[in-house]
């Protein structure tokens, strides 16, 4: 009972902080700055990020540092709102598998383009004492093989294990992901499903569901667009996450099947993923990624307004601040390279 009166406190909480985001006019006068120095003196004085951005440097910002910074914002929200919240196995633990599984893929990609060490210069020394397992003996691993001992206490030395590679082969790194994305969002549902009552979690289902198939569809895109003599179909199939929201297994394989980037745009374009998620083209700028992600923002919005779950509400604030990071960087990125607002605008997700 006390755990129930204290989570409440979250639902609140949760509004305050998303109700000091930036908003549409912020992000346009952000994206009229003629500097990078500007953008951030501008964003250090926001309420949103005056504590996140404070000490960096306005002149000489390395974009590590930024990404650093907001990402322990999000996880920083993500406490405030957690004090709130004490019991074993609650949903909201799923914040730290999620960041658990960044840093193993991180660790996994680099170890699979021969960048052994540079793991330690990116590792958010922020995130040390909350995961299950030594980020800093991660760091150090040489070899997956020495990654599955670093987490052999954990349910990733399992995931790890099916995936490393046999006889001297290369890491699969694509493998790896696809992997550990499965177990994620497999293991989110559930905890939706034991922790939620049913109406609040087909509310809340919908964030992530949502999200594995962007995953999917922006999977699918980028083969065909660029990699369509190495992603045959069948290879493809099997690197699709088996979640499905709003598009069939049946209708992703279909996608999947297509034979060039210009057969896939025409299905997708014409079926429900376009109907839904936005159409898309070939234009390889990276704005398709922007639009299909407005669908998550605008899920997300609506539930942080509305919901009177705090599980709901964790999970809607979390999800807008991951694309309000994004959509920071990709401001100071266009700024930084003189982009005009207008063309900034179309890679911002909301």
């Amino acid at each position: 009972m006390l755990e129930n009166m204290s989570a409440l406190a979250i639902i609140p909480k949760a509004k305050a902080i998303g109700a000091q985001r930036l908003t549409h006019e912020d992000y346009r006068a952000l994206m009229r700055k003629r500097s990078v120095l500007e953008v951030m003196a501008t964003l250090q004085n926001h309420p949103y990020f005056k504590h996140s951005l404070a000490g960096l440097s306005q002149t000489n910002l390395h974009r590590q540092q930024l990404e650093d910074a907001l990402s322990r914002d999000v996880f920083y929200k993500y406490g405030r709102l957690m004090r709130y919240s004490f019991r074993k196995g609650h949903f909201g633990s799923y914040f730290i598998i999620r960041c658990e599984i960044n840093e193993l893929l991180s660790k996994l990609r680099l170890l699979s383009i021969g960048m052994t060490a540079q793991y330690i210069v990116q590792m958010p020394g922020f995130l040390t004492l909350y995961t299950s397992f030594n980020l800093i003996a991660l760091a150090k691993a040489g070899t997956a093989e020495e990654c599955e001992k670093v987490v052999s206490t954990t349910p990733y030395a399992k995931i790890l294990h099916s995936v490393l590679p046999k006889n001297g082969a290369q890491l699969d790194y694509l493998a790896c992901e696809h992997a550990f994305e499965t177990y994620f969002y497999q293991f989110v549902l559930r905890m939706i499903d034991n922790d939620l009552s049913p109406r609040t979690a087909a509310d809340t289902k919908k964030l992530f569901l949502y999200e594995a198939e962007i995953y999917n569809l922006d999977l699918l895109y980028r083969a065909k667009a660029f990699f369509g003599s190495q992603f045959k179909p069948p290879v493809l199939r099997k690197l699709l996450l088996p979640i499905y929201g709003v598009l069939s297994q049946k209708s992703l394989f279909a996608l999947a099947d297509t034979h060039d980037l210009n057969a896939f745009l025409q299905l997708y374009n014409t079926g429900r993923a376009g109907k839904f998620y936005g159409v898309r083209n070939a234009d390889f700028a990276g704005t398709r990624d922007a639009q299909s992600a407005r669908v998550l923002y605008r899920q997300a919005e609506k539930l942080l307004h509305f919901s009177s779950s705090p599980q709901t509400a964790l999970a809607a604030l979390l999800c807008l601040a991951n694309l309000e990071r994004s959509n920071i960087i990709n401001v100071i990125e266009g700024v930084r390279y003189g982009l005009p607002p207008e063309q900034i605008e179309t890679f911002l997700k909301f």
